[in-house]
């Protein structure tokens, strides 16, 4: 099947469940860790294509010793707040879904 094909969305009942409770919260350590490795990674790796861009050489001693300007913070931090909103988009969908229903009575 083709990305294209693939259904881009399931909520509520229709959204398949893969885990067990117990071990969503085992599965989200590991997913986060992982997602925070791959945004540190994804700093490293615009760190040498800067360093690149200028004609450095980037070597281990350059991207460890690199301070990236205010520019560059801003920038990753753009990065870094798109990739947690795509990370959590199924949350905030939930979340989005159950204030939109009404609340039922007390």
């Amino acid at each position: 099947m083709t990305d294209s094909a693939r259904p881009r969305k399931a909520l509520g009942p229709d959204r398949p469940v893969y885990f067990r409770q117990d071990d969503v919260d085992r599965v989200m350590s590991v997913v986060l860790a992982l997602a925070s490795e791959v945004a540190s990674l994804r700093d490293r790796l615009d760190t040498h294509e800067r360093a690149a861009n200028n004609g450095h050489l980037p070597t281990t001693a350059l991207i460890e010793s690199h301070t990236p300007t205010p520019a560059t913070i801003a920038a990753r931090d753009k990065w870094r707040d798109a990739y947690i909103r795509r990370l959590f988009r199924v949350f905030s969908e939930d979340v989005e879904a159950l204030s939109r229903q009404p609340s039922e009575p007390e």
